[in-house]
């Protein structure tokens, strides 16, 4: 495939680290160090933004949502052919893109997260009214090469984002949380990070790897009267599941709102 970034920030980049090897890649990106830093590290193409959507058979809109409309201004007009058009930018709606691209264009959405820096993504992926399964099929290639995809319908992209986009941050404040109490434990900053970060990788290891589901998993660490028994029983009732549901809601209602 013959890719396109429009803009090449971190989650750009990330992309772009996944695919360049295997596809050729052209950049189009308006910051003069980071378009030396891209064509350095990676060898691909820095062009401008015409050169770049003339060459490829894929765009990624790999703005920021407060800049997308800038960019679709540049792009309207001109003759887009057969390309699709693969946009990053949170809340978009794909028939808003569609809108300012032009009868028929080919538009398939994103959202990637954070964890796609380390090639362990998850991204939710819909397509426009235009996209075909196979343009479902390259989307899914490209995004795969940067951890996992699931394919949606559009109405539940904004809670695509609560749930994975918005995720990571849920699982670092954890984290923080529990060194914190692990330091007024007792234990120094280098020791309750070992102990966190490690009990974290090694869970989440078990939860991919495992036959098990979560809630199995965890019944067989918590023992009748044990330690696990009692911390968790301050957890619920805490009612740490309502608060994440009330949680992932607002995220979804905020995500929703965005997209207006």
């Amino acid at each position: 495939m013959k890719i396109g970034f429009i803009g090449c920030g971190n989650m750009g980049e990330a992309i772009l680290a996944g695919v360049h090897a295997k596809h050729a890649c052209r950049v189009c990106e308006s910051r003069a160090e980071r378009r030396a830093f891209l064509k350095k590290k990676y060898r691909v193409t820095m062009a401008e933004l015409a050169d770049v959507i003339d060459a490829v058979d894929i765009v990624i809109l790999s703005v920021k949502p407060q800049d997308i409309g800038v960019v679709l201004d540049a792009v309207r007009g001109r003759p887009l052919g057969n390309k699709l058009f693969i946009s990053i930018a949170a809340g978009i709606k794909t028939v808003s893109l569609e809108k300012a691209l032009g009868k028929g264009v080919r538009v398939v959405r994103v959202m990637p997260n954070l964890p796609a820096m380390a090639g362990e993504g998850m991204s939710g992926i819909c397509r426009g009214k235009k996209a075909s399964a196979a343009d479902l099929a390259s989307a899914s290639v490209i995004f795969n090469a940067i951890g996992r995809t699931v394919i949606v319908p559009e109405k539940l992209m904004d809670a695509v984002t609560a749930v994975s986009g918005s995720g990571p941050a849920y699982v670092f404040f954890f984290a923080e949380c529990l060194m914190q109490a692990a330091r007024q434990l007792g234990f120094n900053a280098r020791e309750a990070k070992e102990l966190v970060y490690q009990t974290l990788a090694g869970s989440v290891r078990l939860l991919l790897e495992s036959p098990d589901t979560a809630d199995v998993l965890r019944r067989k660490v918590t023992s009748k009267g044990g330690t696990t028994e009692a911390a968790l029983a301050v957890l619920e009732k805490k009612d740490m599941a309502g608060i994440f549901s009330e949680a992932l809601y607002a995220a979804r209602a905020r995500a929703q709102q965005l997209s207006k």
